[in-house]
């Protein structure tokens, strides 16, 4: 019994020992975080500076992590479980620590529409938000130090297509050489450039043109140089064919710096813009050849 008071007391002093002590956290969390929350280990998320300053305690500090998610209007979509945190041991002066290690995904409890967005489509919804990091000691009785900090999950304009444009009859005379595609940036602008996919699809005869986009293999399927909006196709088709008059559809999809789609209002277009509609048009039809030979 006295060897049981014994050890309780100790934990007490320890703690105690730790209050004194001086154990600062500082969030330098980026105000426009990654939407997926599977990538805030990476450094343009930003990271946590927990500082210790020895007081009472000798050698190194253990602690945990309590974690809150809030979403506007201080709701709470997510918290973490204390008693499955990981100790950390936290060594005089500065220690550094990514954001994902902050957030601790694996043991953030969400709910709500959070939790249907996470397991549906990996990220956040668009909106502003608030993380609230809170050391404690490993028992999770006493707090040690806390921080809370905003952030917002931007919902981004996808680009729009421009040339060809909807409805646009290119010249099969110069469509058999190449064909220029152009389309506006991303709004708004992104720390990391962006990627652009440029995808064309056949409208087969029977199809309507969004049939071929959900359901055709694309017979364009290249990125542009990072960054740029415009993408130059050395094609080979049989456009000069007076049977081949085609139609085709095209879009970008455009992708963030890990290769993921970018999020916009719509989550099920999977970075995609509103796909535009072209024609090759033979200008040497039948009818104009017909009149040549006759010459």
């Amino acid at each position: 019994m006295k060897k049981y008071n014994l050890i309780i007391a100790l934990g007490f002093f320890l703690i105690v020992q730790i209050v004194q002590s001086q154990i600062t956290v500082n969030l330098a969390l980026n105000s426009r975080p990654q939407p997926w929350l599977s990538q805030w280990e990476n450094p343009i998320n930003g990271q946590m500076i927990i500082t210790f300053m020895r007081g009472g305690v000798q050698g190194e500090a253990q602690v945990k992590l309590r974690t809150t998610l809030l979403a506007e209007g201080d709701n709470i979509i997510g918290a973490s479980n204390i008693n499955a945190s990981r100790i950390y041991t936290l060594k005089e002066g500065v220690n550094l620590f990514t954001m994902a290690e902050a957030l601790q995904l694996q043991n953030l409890v969400l709910s709500g529409k959070a939790l249907t967005t996470l397991q549906r489509t990996g990220r956040l919804a668009a909106g502003q938000y608030q993380l609230k990091v809170e050391v404690v000691n490993i028992s999770g009785d006493v707090v040690l130090a806390r921080q809370t900090h905003p952030f917002f999950i931007t919902s981004y304009q996808l680009p729009k297509l421009m040339v060809p444009a909807d409805g646009a009859q290119l010249d099969a005379l110069v469509a058999q050489s190449l064909i220029t595609f152009r389309w506006t940036g991303l709004v708004p602008n992104t720390a990391e450039l962006p990627t652009y996919r440029v995808q064309v699809f056949e409208i087969l005869p029977g199809q309507t043109p969004m049939q071929a986009f959900r359901g055709n293999f694309p017979i364009l399927d290249e990125t542009a140089i990072r960054g740029t909006t415009q993408y130059i196709w050395r094609t080979s088709l049989p456009m000069l064919d007076e049977t081949a008059n085609q139609k085709f559809i095209w879009t970008v999809q455009t992708l963030d710096m890990e290769g993921h789609p970018v999020p916009s209002n719509d989550m099920n277009n999977q970075g995609r813009s509103e796909p535009a509609v072209f024609t090759i048009i033979n200008q040497m039809g039948a009818g104009n050849k017909d009149k040549i030979n006759e010459d």
